[in-house]
């Protein structure tokens, strides 16, 4: 009795699992909102040598599991629908130039996938997420330099950099400037 309910569910899910592989395979994402692309199947090796496959390879071909699907975002089948993911990478791009550059980074790294793989080979539909990505990719790495270099600058340099400015520049006086460390004792 135990045994039958995990193989019935066992039986549904490899069920569940052909028929999602069989509509990857015909070139239909298995679900249309969860965002998988299929990949494009490669021609027949048979067709390009001037053979006619046999039964035997045919059957044989139809066996073969489907290429692995691809995902817009980091979180694969969990992510959003790519209807909704050029909008969430644009959204992500425009707002890092609101003081939110670290915005450019989650960007970047929620459509890993699609900042990973090369122009040349990427499926269609991360055509249009690309530019933000790439663009939020190239606007941390100079947010990144620029905050590196003047923490450096501060750090290495302080007073012998700036001299008596320094005391203008720092923030851990600012509270003895506007009087507020008198309650402390």
């Amino acid at each position: 009795e135990e045994g039958k309910p995990s193989n019935d569910r066992e039986g549904k899910k490899n069920t569940r699992r052909l028929v999602m592989e069989a509509r990857v395979a015909a070139g239909v994402p298995a679900d249309e909102e969860s965002g998988l692309l299929p990949r494009a199947r490669p021609p027949p090796a048979a067709a390009g040598r001037g053979r006619t496959p046999s039964s035997s390879s045919s059957a044989a071909a139809q066996r073969r599991a489907p290429p692995p699907a691809v995902w817009a975002t980091v979180d694969g089948p969990l992510g959003m629908p790519l209807e909704e993911a050029e909008g969430h990478a644009r959204r992500f791009f425009l707002w890092g130039f609101a003081c939110l550059p670290f915005l450019w980074a989650i960007n970047c790294c929620y459509f890993w996938p699609v900042l990973r793989s090369p122009a040349a080979s990427s499926p269609p539909a991360f055509a249009p997420i690309r530019p933000y990505v790439v663009r939020s990719a190239v606007g941390f790495t100079i947010f990144a330099a620029v905050l590196l270099t003047w923490a450096t600058t501060f750090i290495v340099g302080g007073e012998r950099l700036f001299g008596p400015v320094w005391k203008d520049l720092v923030m851990y006086n600012v509270a003895d400037k506007l009087g507020l460390t008198g309650f402390m004792g």
